[in-house]
């Protein structure tokens, strides 16, 4: 086996364009993450439960893999925040796949003292369990799993959203499912990811195409014990599938109990689509896509029906229509721009003069449209 000019070993696997998009998520969210959770707790926890083997080959170069992102990640802030605590454990049911994500995190060596990183050869549907039973209470804690491609099933995910401040980021393989939907032969993995034979009685079941997808998406979201799942739907990339961008390859589906996190992940996902307030991306720089970029004009006329007569903090507003596609400066925007126009009253509580932040207060005037 010979390396490369650049010191790279030649045997990656191969990640393709759209698979990339859950690595910059990491990138941008997880230090986050640790800045906010971490000023109210010492110890935080990472699980990646398919965690693979570090490293890949893209069009575009070699490129890192979860694991070896997410300790970058914390190498970084914990740098700069030397008090703070992050335990990461690697979970990898393939012998080989372990031995090259071990050899891909021994660059990073030596960690951090305030940073512990664990791999195990270990299949996540029996350690994760292992683990809640034994541990009654996580430290704040950020999962990745995977429900379907390495089974773990809904009821395991609804335990680990019942620990406080614990979110779970799912890859749901939707062309998986849909294609296992309609084979009767497969229906065992879906009994697996459900717990039960439930769904083969949803209407999902006699729906096709779009109507298919969105029911079962309901579905299964339905079935989540979390109060915020926010969606990120990846389409096929027509260069490396060779299928139609218009068609979904899978979701990213961010599960919390937590507004701050919803509304921080928003923050991440809003700009990573292919348009800008799309959620969509499908390895394009101009997708043609199921959804539309929002207008500001559209947030200003919900906020104006929703809330008139009533008054409430900056933050409220944002979780109480943490559904629509706008993030903070969309709100921001809106909200400074109805003040103007003497639509709405802002007493300032975080902020000074003309600002608008979390705790600020906003009246709506009632009659005002």
């Amino acid at each position: 086996m010979h390396s490369t000019s650049s010191g790279e070993v030649p045997d990656l696997q191969h990640l393709k364009q759209v698979s990339r998009i859950k690595h910059r998520i990491l990138e941008k969210y997880l230090p986050a993450w640790v800045v906010i959770l971490g000023s109210a707790n010492e110890k935080l926890c990472y699980f990646d439960c398919f965690a693979g083997p570090g490293r890949y080959e893209t069009i575009v170069g070699p490129t890192d893999g979860s694991p070896v992102v997410a300790v970058k990640a914390a190498q970084q802030i914990l740098r700069e925040k030397p008090t703070q605590r992050i335990v990461m454990l690697f979970m990898e049911r393939d012998s080989e796949q372990l031995g090259k994500l071990d050899r891909h995190l021994e660059p990073l060596k030596p960690f951090l003292r305030n940073l512990t990183v664990q791999t195990v050869l270990e299949d996540s549907r029996t350690l994760v369990p292992t683990l809640l039973s034994r541990v009654p209470e996580l430290a704040p804690s950020f999962f990745m799993v995977d429900p379907y491609g390495h089974p773990l099933s809904l009821q395991v995910i609804n335990e680990i959203l019942k620990r406080p401040k614990t979110e779970v980021l799912i890859n749901l393989m939707w062309f998986r499912v849909n294609m296992d939907l309609a084979n009767p032969s497969m229906h065992r993995h879906l009994n697996t990811l459900f717990g039960d034979e439930l769904w083969q009685q949803q209407p999902f079941m006699s729906l096709h195409g779009e109507s298919r997808e969105r029911s079962f998406l309901e579905y299964f979201i339905s079935r989540t014990e979390a109060r915020y799942v926010l969606q990120f739907r990846i389409g096929f990339d027509d260069k490396e599938d060779r299928i139609s961008g218009e068609r979904t390859k899978y979701y990213l589906l961010h599960a919390s109990n937590n507004s701050r996190a919803v509304l921080l992940m928003k923050e991440v996902m809003w700009p990573l689509g292919d348009e800008e307030g799309t959620f969509d991306y499908s390895g394009k720089s101009q997708g043609v896509l199921i959804s539309r970029t929002p207008r500001e004009e559209e947030l200003r006329d919900i906020l104006i029906k929703e809330f008139a007569g009533r008054e409430l903090s900056f933050d409220e507003i944002r979780e109480k229509t943490w559904k629509l596609p706008f993030i903070e400066k969309h709100y921001r925007s809106v909200i400074q721009t109805l003040r103007k126009e003497g639509r709405v009253n802002v007493i300032s509580v975080t902020s000074k003069g003309v600002g608008l932040s979390r705790r600020d207060r906003v009246a709506f005037l009632a009659g005002k449209g």
